[in-house]
């Protein structure tokens, strides 16, 4: 039986699809997207690999932008959502890019499928909106033991960040039942899993410029700066707004993490805020937050100098 949660959830993407209009985009920067790209979306693709003729669930697919990419990658996909409005637009962007999935309109705690019968289950920016234990729980269940989850989910560590968030009134189609991860929460949802791989992504300046820079080149330059000073100043990931993660069920059933990937006080949820890629310069990390608050001080005020 649908629950409350559910209802708001179905109410808010029927929102979200009433604004959909289907646009050609460039498809082809998901076919090999490189370790180092700037982009949260291409980095999950890169996890992926190889996946011809394997059977890879998007779920929580929405409109089907991810099924696309990943059925031009040879893999069989199921892409699941539990909105019937997300599921009629995917279902005409099959037809429009000429592609054949299977689509199922269903709840990602439920989905239906066998036991340990799927090879990879691609998550983008959905477990945010559920109950992390019920869908962990299915996940769990129908992936294989060989199997890969991959997630790329809206995160929030910093305190003064979430403090600061409340200063700016939510933008539309926001369900109540939503939020960005926190540290507790990415410790859970990796209890089980071995993590293969893990990196944050976008500061909050990169979404602040963006707004107001609309020249591709600068967007660009923004996001690979951002990624730069990420990838290189460990403090800093403790302000990223996305992790992506690839993770993989454990041997045990209880085991969080395989031991490299442990902080130096065993602590799961502390090891998952700590970019996983890209030198780390320890001694600069006292330096990091004004050296990068600097940077982006200098960029946002030459962008309003161009802008005026």
């Amino acid at each position: 039986m649908a629950s409350a949660h559910d209802f708001a959830e179905i109410a808010r993407s029927a929102s979200e699809a009433s604004k959909i209009k289907l646009r050609d985009v460039d498809l082809t920067r998901y076919q090999n997207p490189p370790a180092d790209t700037c982009y949260p979306l291409e980095y999950a693709f890169h996890l992926l690999g190889d996946v011809r003729d394997k059977l890879v669930v998007d779920l929580g697919c929405g409109s089907g932008e991810e099924v696309i990419p990943l059925r031009q990658r040879g893999a069989r996909v199921i892409g699941i959502d539990i909105s019937p409005h997300l599921i009629a637009i995917a279902d005409e962007r099959l037809r429009k890019y000429r592609v054949d999935a299977e689509l199922r309109i269903c709840s990602a705690y439920e989905t239906h499928l066998l036991d340990e019968s799927v090879d990879v289950v691609f998550c983008m920016s959905l477990l945010h909106h559920l109950q992390l234990d019920r869908v962990k729980k299915e996940i769990r269940r129908i992936l294989k033991p060989q199997g890969l989850l991959i997630v790329k989910e809206p995160i929030r560590f910093s305190w003064t960040m979430k403090q600061l968030r409340r200063l700016f009134p939510s933008r539309e189609d926001v369900s109540e039942f939503e939020y960005p991860l926190n540290s507790k929460q990415v410790g859970a949802l990796v209890e089980g899993f071995q993590v293969l791989a893990s990196r944050s992504f976008r500061t909050p300046f990169v979404p602040l410029l963006t707004r107001m820079i609309k020249a591709p080149h600068l967007r660009r330059l923004i996001c690979s700066r951002d990624a730069w000073i990420l990838s290189h100043f460990l403090v800093v990931a403790h302000f990223a707004t996305i992790r992506v993660m690839a993770l993989k069920p454990a041997a045990s059933s209880v085991a969080s993490a395989s031991n490299h990937d442990q902080s130096a006080d065993g602590s799961a949820a502390a090891a998952w805020q700590q970019p996983t890629s890209g030198p780390v310069r320890y001694e600069s990390c006292a330096a990091a937050p004004q050296a990068s608050a600097v940077w982006w001080l200098r960029l946002s005020l030459y962008v309003r100098f161009r802008l005026s």
